[in-house]
């Protein structure tokens, strides 16, 4: 999956939650498998490059996908 529309699914699941939805965990554990995939793949690609702009870009990304991936431990109740 793309970041851009991993982004936005991720945006979308919070918005759902954060105006009183309910997250299956199904989806939440979709969700942080994609994440957490992508995280891995932008490490692998961050070890492999020598561009100082494809490293910056690779490094936000990482931000942007931790920082998802750690808020969506704490989106289900019983986590």
């Amino acid at each position: 999956m793309k970041f851009t529309k991993l982004v936005d699914k991720y945006k979308k699941l919070v918005a759902n939650y954060e105006q009183g939805g309910h997250i299956t965990p199904e989806k939440l554990e979709k969700l942080q498998q994609l994440l957490t995939d992508k995280k891995t793949r932008y490490e692998t690609k961050l070890e492999a490059t020598q561009d100082p702009e494809k490293r910056t870009r690779l490094e936000t990304r990482m931000k942007v996908v931790n920082a998802q991936l750690e808020k969506s431990k704490h989106l289900l109740p019983d986590n």
